[in-house]
């Protein structure tokens, strides 16, 4: 019995987004101006097999069912397009090829805009913590995050393993 290209990419997306949960929300470590999580793997990953709209959707949904399932905070709906916008640039950067250009451009974006000014306007709003506060607290956290980010997802895509699974599984 053969699994047709509908079902196939459904059946991959669902198992991915359930890994975005676990390592986001169970395998992560919640402080309250920051969090650690290993999400970001499964998310270039789904970059590589979808689309930038059905990985920013996944990425966003996976956020979503995590805050739901597991809630460690507040809830605040602009976490989710910080989630969204995350899943779009990884899509767009890792859609057709990764080079260690496209990873640092990407995760420069994710960590410097969305990571570290965005999700600042959310606590900022949420908490009323000064801006000072969060942009100096924070800044120091993001740019060991970039750096583990960005050597994560060079060894990650230079793995055959994972370049054969992806070119072979491309859902696109």
């Amino acid at each position: 019995m053969t699994t047709s290209t509908p079902v196939k990419s459904l059946t991959t997306l669902g198992v991915l987004t359930a890994m975005q949960i676990i390592l986001g929300s169970l395998l992560s470590i919640q402080f309250l101006t920051t969090k650690i999580a290993f999400a970001f793997i499964v998310v270039a990953i789904t970059a590589r097999l979808f689309s930038p709209l059905v990985t920013a959707g996944s990425t966003a949904l996976a956020y979503f069912l995590g805050m739901l399932l597991f809630p460690k905070f507040t809830f605040f709906p602009g976490f989710i397009l910080t989630a969204f916008l995350t899943g779009l640039v990884f899509g767009y950067a890792f859609q057709h090829q990764t080079s260690l250009v496209r990873i640092l451009i990407a995760n420069f974006i994710v960590t410097f805009i969305l990571n570290l000014f965005l999700n600042s306007l959310w606590l900022h709003i949420m908490y009323m913590t000064p801006w000072v506060a969060l942009l100096t607290t924070r800044l120091i956290q993001e740019i060991v995050t970039f750096t583990c980010y960005s050597v994560f997802l060079v060894i990650l895509f230079k793995v055959p393993v994972i370049n054969q699974l992806t070119t072979r599984f491309n859902l696109k």
